[in-house]
Formats: C-alpha cells, sequence, structure tokens
C-alpha cells in the first residue's frame, strides 16, 4: 500500500502559513485552554504561541503556582503549598510567570489561598516581579497580599476596597499603589464605603499618579475636592463610575453640593465624564471659567427627580459650552415607591418635560447619542417627534424616557416611529415610551379616518426599546403585524425595567408592568416570522409589477404592429388591464 502525500508546494505553503507568529496568535486566541494546551505540544514554533495564549489572561493563581510547588488541601477548604519552593521550582516558574500579561484574583472562588502561600512567595522568590511583564491587576483579597505583585510595569489596576476601612486608613496601601505603580494609566477602585471616610487618602493617591488618562469610581465618589484633584491631572480623560453591584455605591451626601473651583489650564485631556450631581450643579459646573469645554460624551446622573427647569437649564449651558458632544446622557430619579395607585395619577408641578424644554439640544451639531431617563413621561406630541427627527439626521442612538414611573399616559403611537424612519438613517437604537393599544388604526387607516401614507421602513435600525410602553393584553400578534412593515429583519424589540431594585414597586404597578412585558416579549417572538413574510409578500409585489409592465409594453408593440397593418391607431390608454 502506498501512502498519500501531499505535493510538495502546497505542504510548503501550507507549512509556512503555519508559522506566522501573528496569525497562530489570532487563532489561538479564540481556542479553548484545552486546545492550546495540546498545540503547545506541536513543535517549538507552536509552543511558544500557544503557552503565551494559556497563560497572559491568569483567573487562577492557584493553577500557577502549582506549577511552582505541590499544593494541598487544608481542613479550611483552602489551599498551601505541600512542601517549601527552592531555586529550581522558581527557574521552572520563569517560563510561566514572564507569560502572564493579566492577573485576576478573589479569595472567594473555589480555590482560595491561604496567606501561607503567599509568605512563602515573598520569602522564596528569586526576584522581586514575579510577573515582570504584566500590565494588568485586579484585586478582590486581602489588601495586603496584593503588594508582591505590584511594579512599575503595572498600566491597569483594579482593588475592591475592604469595609474596614471605613475606620482604617487605606493611606499605606494607597502609598504602596503610588510608589510601586508610578505609570500607571487607569485605575479603578470599587468600594461602599463613603467617600468622606477616605477622601483625603484618595486624593493624594490620584495626585501621585501624574500619567493616568482613565479614572472609574463608584457613584457618588468625584465629591467636589476629588474633582478639583482630577482637573490637574495633565492626561486625564475619562471619569467614569458604574452601576454594577460589583463596583460599589458612595453616599449622596457626599457630591451635595458640587462645586468644584477650578483654575486655568483644568481638564486639558478630558474628553468623557460621568458625574453624579444636581442637574443645577453641573450646569453652574460646565458654565464656570475653566470648566472643560473638549467633552464629546456626558453622563449626568441626578439622585432627585428633577424638574422641566432644570432639564432646560442644563441643555441650554451643555449646547452653548460643550459644541463638541456625540454622546449626553441626562439621567433623573426614578422612585417606583413613591406612586401608590397609577389610574389618574398626574405629575408632579414642574415636571412636565416638553419640546420646549429639550430644544437646546439640537444646537450640538456632532450630538449622535441621547439618552434622558425620568420619573414621568415625556410631554412631546406627534409634530415633536417630527421636529426632533427632521433636525437631527445624523442621529445614532436615542432613548426618550421609554421607562417612565408614571405608567398610564402617552401621547405619543406608533405612528411616532414613522418620523424617525423617515429622517434618521443611521439610526441604530430608538427607544420610546408610546401608546400602542391603538394599532388596529394602523393596520386599517381607512377604517380610523387616518390619511394614507406610503410607510417608509428603518434602514439601519438593531434595536428597538419599548421599556414601558403602554399595550393592551393580547395585542402582541397585532402590534408585531405592524412593526413588520416598517422594522427591518434582525431588529430586536425589548420592554421591562431598569429600576432601582432597592425602591419597592407597588402592587398595582407590578401588575401593569407584567401584562405590558409579556406582550411587548410576544411582540418579539412573533416579529421575525412577520417581517420575513412582509419581505416575502413585497418580493412577490415587485416581481408582479414587473410582470405587469413587461405586459403593457408587450401589449404596446401589438398595438403598434395591429394599427400598422389594419391603419388603425389604437389608444392603450383607454384599455382596461385584467
Amino acid at each position: 500500500m502506498t501512502s498519500l502525500t501531499l505535493p510538495s508546494f502546497g505542504a510548503q505553503r501550507m507549512h509556512r502559513v503555519l508559522c506566522i507568529p501573528e496569525l497562530l496568535d489570532m487563532v489561538f486566541t479564540l481556542l479553548e485552554p484545552s486546545s492550546n494546551a495540546v498545540n503547545a505540544r506541536v513543535c517549538k514554533v507552536w509552543s511558544d504561541i500557544a503557552l503565551d495564549s494559556l497563560w497572559k489572561d491568569m483567573a487562577d493563581l492557584h493553577r500557577l503556582f502549582g506549577i511552582l510547588a505541590p499544593l494541598r488541601k487544608t481542613e479550611e477548604e483552602e489551599y498551601e503549598f505541600d512542601r517549601m519552593p527552592e531555586t529550581e521550582d522558581w527557574i521552572r516558574f520563569e517560563k510561566y510567570g514572564r507569560r502572564v500579561r493579566r492577573l485576576v484574583y478573589r479569595a472567594s472562588n473555589s480555590h482560595t489561598l491561604k496567606q501561607s502561600v503567599f509568605d512563602d512567595v515573598g520569602r522564596t522568590r528569586t526576584r522581586l516581579d514575579i510577573f515582570p511583564n504584566m500590565h494588568t491587576l485586579y484585586w478582590k483579597a486581602p489588601l495586603a497580599l496584593c503588594v508582591m505583585f505590584m511594579h512599575r510595569g503595572i498600566k491597569h489596576f483594579a482593588v475592591q476596597l475592604p469595609p474596614e476601612l471605613e475606620t482604617i486608613s487605606p493611606r499605606p496601601f494607597f502609598q504602596d499603589i503610588a510608589a510601586r505603580m508610578p505609570n500607571l494609566e487607569n485605575i479603578d477602585i470599587r468600594s461602599n464605603i463613603p467617600m468622606r471616610a477616605i477622601e483625603a487618602e484618595t486624593i493624594d493617591l490620584l495626585q501621585r499618579l501624574p500619567k493616568l488618562t482613565k479614572v472609574l469610581f463608584p457613584r457618588f465618589y468625584c465629591t467636589t475636592e476629588v474633582a478639583e484633584a482630577l482637573s490637574r491631572l495633565e492626561h486625564l480623560g475619562t471619569i467614569e463610575f458604574r452601576y454594577i453591584p460589583e463596583q460599589g455605591c458612595g453616599c449622596e451626601d457626599d457630591v451635595k453640593p458640587f462645586q468644584p473651583v477650578l483654575t486655568e489650564g483644568a481638564f486639558p485631556a478630558l474628553w468623557d465624564y460621568s458625574l453624579t450631581a444636581l442637574f443645577d450643579d453641573a450646569a453652574r459646573f460646565l458654565d464656570a471659567t475653566f470648566a472643560p469645554t473638549n467633552l464629546t460624551m456626558l453622563y449626568l446622573d441626578s439622585d432627585i427627580i428633577e424638574t422641566s427647569e432644570s432639564i432646560n437649564r442644563i441643555l441650554s449651558v451643555v449646547a452653548e459650552n460643550c459644541q463638541l458632544l456625540k454622546f449626553l446622557a441626562l439621567v433623573s430619579l426614578r422612585d417606583a415607591s413613591s406612586l401608590d395607585s397609577y389610574d389618574g395619577f398626574l405629575a408632579a408641578p414642574g415636571t412636565k418635560i416638553t419640546i420646549d424644554t429639550l430644544k437646546p439640544v439640537l444646537k450640538l451639531p456632532n450630538l449622535s447619542t441621547m439618552e434622558i431617563v425620568h420619573q414621568y413621561p415625556l410631554s412631546l406630541r406627534e409634530e415633536d417627534i417630527e421636529l426632533l427627527a427632521s433636525s437631527w439626521p445624523s442621529l445614532e442612538t436615542l432613548i426618550l424616557n421609554n421607562e417612565p414611573v408614571l405608567l398610564v399616559n402617552s401621547n405619543l403611537t406608533l405612528g411616532s416611529l414613522l418620523p424617525f424612519a423617515k429622517h434618521c438613517p443611521k439610526l441604530t437604537h430608538l427607544g420610546l415610551f408610546l401608546d400602542a393599544s391603538s394599532v388596529e388604526d394602523f393596520l386599517d387607516p381607512a377604517a380610523a379616518s387616518l390619511p394614507f401614507s406610503p410607510v417608509a421602513p428603518f434602514k439601519t435600525l438593531q434595536r428597538l426599546s419599548m421599556g414601558v410602553s403602554i399595550i393592551k393584553e393580547n395585542q402582541g400578534d397585532r402590534v408585531a403585524e405592524y412593526l413588520s412593515q416598517i422594522l427591518p429583519l434582525g431588529c430586536k424589540i425589548d420592554g421591562g425595567i431598569t429600576w432601582d431594585e432597592s425602591r419597592e414597586v407597588s402592587v398595582p404597578a407590578t401588575e401593569i408592568l407584567r401584562v405590558r412585558c409579556e406582550e411587548w416579549a410576544k411582540v418579539q417572538e412573533l416579529l421575525p416570522m412577520c417581517t420575513r413574510l412582509r419581505i416575502g409578500e413585497r418580493e412577490r409585489t415587485k416581481f408582479m409589477e414587473r410582470e405587469l409592465e413587461d405586459l403593457r409594453m408587450r401589449t404596446g408593440v401589438m398595438g403598434d404592429a395591429y394599427g400598422a397593418v389594419a391603419g388603425v391607431r389604437v389608444d392603450l390608454a383607454t384599455c382596461v388591464m385584467i
């Protein structure tokens, strides 16, 4: 039996392809660790690249330190070294340690290491930086154990501060951060400690890290004094907070009032600012001398139900001073626990947000993304939506308070979607609070005495967020039927709430939300099928129109020929095609 071999040219070409390091790295990055463990044993060229993929992102110190020396499980369900690491162990370990680029350690995982492991590593290591090429470190464990992994090459650092730091100063640990990682570019502090308890130490830390480009805080951590300290950082481009529980949250009283005093040259590189403050405080801050004017992203979060006057004021200031803005979000408090009944409940005085409230935003020439979150529905009419859409052709994302707490009334209908489809060709995400209960009027305009107009479907819309939009029980199929006319195939519809879960929702509201969420889920389920049917219907209509046009042309030719023979001119305009 003869063996089958590839032609030499093809084999050589295949061999060259499989030896390109950049290509192999891209492929190995997409594989499971078990597959890369096999790849590491194929050949020497593959081994280095596969080992880099295996060890560059390390979230299991147990596995890594297991290479250094055997580990055993103790009665406390923790792991310790079976013997003390030796010099030969460290020589072998360096082959893997130098490949680590990102280290994540959580003491609460299934392979918790005893402190003795870190003590043994600290005593026996043959070099100070055991992961010399590591650039990212995330630590959620006793802070003292983190120090041995710090070095000057680390650029990104995230740390979970323990609750005891509210009474014990974090200054020694913060000094270690500044001294051992002076080249930090990104710092991510996660904590539930009020900022006032650690404010002085935090300011001192920020001042010692001159290369920072991004700061990530818990909510309510950017106080007046912290903002003043951040304003002096030459390279700082992003100040951000997150709502996720792991990030933590401070105390809202720490940011009241928010009144930083800025000096000339403040925030020279800032372009992305997420701020927790009252809208009036934020307006004064952005309107002050030396305020940041090069912002392209601004996210404002207030812990009160803001008035329409305050919203108009902040929009006017932003439109005047932040002409480069591309992203703007105004998030006001939504408190579902403050409403006992949802039937006929009226908005509080001064909270009626009309088109006049929002008009200043139309002066921002570069704005492509905007979000408004408020307790009460926006008081917008169909003609207001037409004005917004026609004045905003570059719009890509627009969320107009699609989850208000007041659930009973909306001036907008399904027809409010059409101006955006007509005027906003780049729109990919749209969120509205509307009343879909009148869907029958749009499915049969003649019966509702509505003027007929051809429907222009969305071109690029990928997501339609209905939030708590009004929809009656058992209307989901009819709404899906209508939306299939204007939404592209693949567009997702979502409904529901993202209200503060710590605030209890009243029983009447819970039942209303249940019905609406179920109906919008039904719309999402039926929409793909309805859209495919609608696309098929359009294709058949176009085919029939082409056939009819071809028939007219053939009939015209035949008529001309007959007229020439019989000497009679045939007027096809008077013919009726059956």
